[in-house]
């Protein structure tokens, strides 16, 4: 005779399973969001009417120009160079209409990574130079083969390289943000082609730019499915047991497509070379715009020199 499950029993009190309940399905509506956000990003046009001017330029003087300033941003030490260069960089993309909700993010993400990163580097143990605060003092002594510093402080020397580091991290990936933020991707992917890009390298990235939203929206798939079906937690080995074969089921939808959209290509006459409907053509306002992009990153190494 089969017998009652727990939960049907007399006395039964179900009430305990509703905060786990909750929890896990707070968690996958997050992780739907941030699939459904994810995807909205992937697939929004990024030059609309609201962009601003920088749209009509051509995507190979607008690669020359970022590619040029991010080169010369590489080069620059002083903190007064690198903070001009993130200003220019942050005045460019408030003339391009950049959506702020765009923008933040990275303003946000991108110091608060390199910062973290960067924190070994400002202790005495790295850097040398005065100590401005000390952190931990010792009798010294060792730890294995390592000998154990008798004073652990942060030091001038290493908050100056973790300036420089985290402000010209930070410029260069708002001059790739205002770049990616003026340009459709075919476009910027045909510019690309026209500048020497292998082949192969640009095929992979139309490839991946395209068909990255559809493996996302296959993933939301798989989790709202799970939450449609969700009545009781199921416990923490199943939940990563679902979890991996979703993973896998993602892999194998993937090699699935990747094979299916090759035939569809060769079957069309694909070569591999990106081809715009409309091809672009240089004028003067994009020499223009090379040269001027030139002009300041000429004027920031020079400032760079000068104040070092």
């Amino acid at each position: 005779m089969a017998t009652l499950p727990e939960w049907l029993r007399p006395g039964a009190r179900p009430v305990s399973l509703l905060p786990q309940r909750a929890t896990a399905h707070r968690l996958l509506r997050r992780t739907l969001g941030a699939m459904g956000r994810s995807i909205s990003l992937l697939v929004r046009e990024p030059d609309g009417p609201g962009v601003g001017a920088l749209r009509t330029a051509d995507p190979r003087a607008k690669l020359l120009a970022a590619v040029g300033l991010i080169v010369a941003t590489t080069f620059l030490r002083g903190l007064l160079p690198l903070a001009a260069c993130l200003a220019l960089a942050l005045a460019l993309s408030a003339a391009a209409k950049v959506p702020g909700r765009r923008l933040l993010p990275v303003m946000i993400a991108v110091p608060l990574a390199s910062t973290a990163l960067l924190l070994p580097a400002t202790l005495n143990i790295v850097s040398g130079g005065p100590p401005l605060l000390v952190l931990w003092r010792s009798a010294g002594g060792a730890f294995g083969p390592w000998r154990l510093p008798e004073v652990v402080a942060v030091t001038a020397d290493g908050l100056l390289v973790a300036g420089r580091m985290v402000l010209r991290t930070t410029a260069c990936a708002a001059l790739a943000l205002l770049l990616a933020a003026t340009t459709r991707p075919q476009r910027l992917l045909g510019g690309l082609r026209s500048l020497g890009v292998p082949q192969a390298f640009v095929m992979v990235l139309a490839m991946a730019e395209r068909y990255l939203a559809v493996l996302l929206r296959s993933a939301q798939e798989l989790h709202l499915a799970r939450l449609a079906r969700s009545v009781a937690p199921i416990g923490v080995r199943r939940e990563e047991a679902w979890a991996a074969a979703g993973v896998g089921a993602v892999f194998r939808r993937t090699r699935s497509l990747a094979d299916a959209v090759t035939l569809a290509m060769v079957s069309r006459g694909f070569t591999g070379e990106v081809r715009l409907l409309r091809p672009a053509c240089w004028r003067r306002t994009d020499w223009l715009l090379v040269a001027a992009a030139a002009a300041v990153a000429a004027g920031l190494l020079i400032l760079d020199r000068r104040l070092a």
